[in-house]
């Protein structure tokens, strides 16, 4: 039985922890591992501060070990985050060569990929981002931003209000009217309306960020496209730069040999001429 309460609350300390630092899903047993590591690292702490170990399957042994689970789980992560920049750090140091602009390509995202391919074969990106959101919509979304477009319009209001006008009219003018007033019928409708009128209305503002976040995304490539087109000029200019520096040196180098040479002839023609 003893057993059975260690692994019921080894399993739920270790599930609770991992809900509170919020890690992916690693499975039951993997739970179960960080429960009783928690439960013994928390004992262990508990112990160094003075205090006394709880019984195993009280509440209070339970809270030990989602804390000492939860500080196992804190020491990983900054160990991973210390490795991590290490290695970062001992890669910028290294000189870049084949194989590491091969894995700096394989890191890239997709977008970033696509990029870089347009740019290598001299592709444009750029694309009219409302036709081509709009070729992704199926046919229950455009029926939906139509119906939101139309419960959105003055025209819709027109109507809705002759529709409500006529509705009171015919039943106030009547002896036997078939919704008498308050008119309980006419608030059924109204609310039944209303119930379907807003998930369609929320349906379309979705689709409305989804389409900002596709335009974003759109900006967003053009504008890497661009600055990595504008880098690539100033490199062209950079070298186009220093061959005309070259060439003025090299121009400089012979005005000053030709000079130097009139120069000894202009000498010579006067030591003659003495």
């Amino acid at each position: 039985m003893q057993a059975v309460v260690w692994l019921i609350s080894g399993l739920l300390a270790g599930w609770l922890a991992r809900l509170v630092m919020k890690e992916r899903r690693i499975g039951f047993l993997a739970d179960f591992t960080l429960g009783i590591l928690g439960g013994v690292s928390g004992a262990w702490m508990l112990r160094s501060v003075g205090g006394s170990v709880p019984p195993a399957g009280s509440p209070a042994h339970l809270a030990v070990a989602v804390i000492g689970a939860m500080v196992l789980v804190g020491v990983a992560r900054l160990l991973s985050r210390f490795t991590r920049r290490v290695k970062i750090s001992a890669r910028s140091g290294a000189v870049p060569g084949m194989s590491d602009l091969e894995a700096y390509v394989r890191r890239l995202g997709k977008v970033e990929r696509r990029v870089f391919n347009a740019l290598l074969r001299r592709q444009t990106i750029a694309q009219d981002i409302t036709e081509s959101f709009q070729e992704q919509l199926t046919f229950g979304q455009r029926v939906s931003d139509k119906i939101a477009e139309f419960g959105g319009s003055w025209t819709f209001l027109g109507l809705f209000a002759a529709f409500m006008l006529g509705w009171i009219f015919l039943n106030s003018a009547q002896d036997r009217p078939f919704d008498p007033f308050p008119f309980i019928l006419l608030n059924l409708l109204l609310s039944c309306l209303a119930a379907v009128q807003a998930p369609v209305i929320m349906m379309s503002q979705n689709r409305q960020a989804a389409k900002d976040r596709f335009e974003a995304q759109q900006d967003y490539q053009v504008n890497l496209k661009a600055e990595m087109e504008i880098m690539s000029i100033q490199a062209k200019l950079d070298e186009a730069r220093e061959l005309q520096w070259k060439s003025l040196l090299e121009l400089q180098n012979r005005q000053m040999e030709i000079l130097s040479r009139m120069e000894q002839r202009l000498e010579l023609l006067e030591r003659n001429a003495e």
